[in-house]
């Protein structure tokens, strides 16, 4: 139902932002990498996610009680 919906979107609209505000794939890399997925790497021109912006997504995570 669109209720439903409409929350669980609003529950990761801030953790959608966060992925992308240090450029596409930095972002998914470093979250993927704090669930313990993969490692962080990326090659150039490419830079990691600055460590602001990582400490954000994995106080999301957290909140969100998504594995770390």
């Amino acid at each position: 139902d669109y209720e439903s919906a409409r929350n669980i979107h609003h529950k990761f609209a801030e953790l959608f932002k966060l992925l992308f505000v240090d450029g596409n794939p930095a972002g998914v890399k470093a979250m993927l990498h704090a669930m313990g997925m993969i490692e962080n790497q990326l090659r150039l021109p490419l830079v990691p996610t600055r460590l602001t912006t990582m400490e954000k997504i994995s106080a999301i995570l957290k909140e969100l009680d998504i594995r770390i």
